[in-house]
């Protein structure tokens, strides 16, 4: 008999402090495994380490949810390529 349970997918992601508590949220709610890899202390980031089972749609929705903050609050601090190049 095989096990209808897919191996589980790890994924690292770099998370700055000021969104740590959003993203911790949102792994303990979805039950993700998770451990902390490193810190960086000079950028207040963490690099924690995710696991997640690929056939579980909650599991992929949590991780696009990360992904989007983390790429929303980079968007926040450093803005556009294009607001780079203004001279202000």
């Amino acid at each position: 008999m095989q096990s209808a349970n897919k191996p589980a997918t790890t994924s690292s992601h770099t998370i700055p402090n000021d969104v740590l508590l959003d993203i911790i949220r949102i792994l303990f709610n979805n039950r993700l495994h998770w451990q902390v890899e490193g810190i960086n202390e000079q950028e207040g980031t963490l690099l924690v380490q995710i696991s997640q089972q690929q056939s579980n749609p909650k599991h992929q929705k949590a991780i696009q949810n990360i992904i989007g903050i983390l790429g929303d609050y980079n968007y926040y601090v450093k803005g556009t390529p294009q607001d780079e190049a203004i001279d202000y």
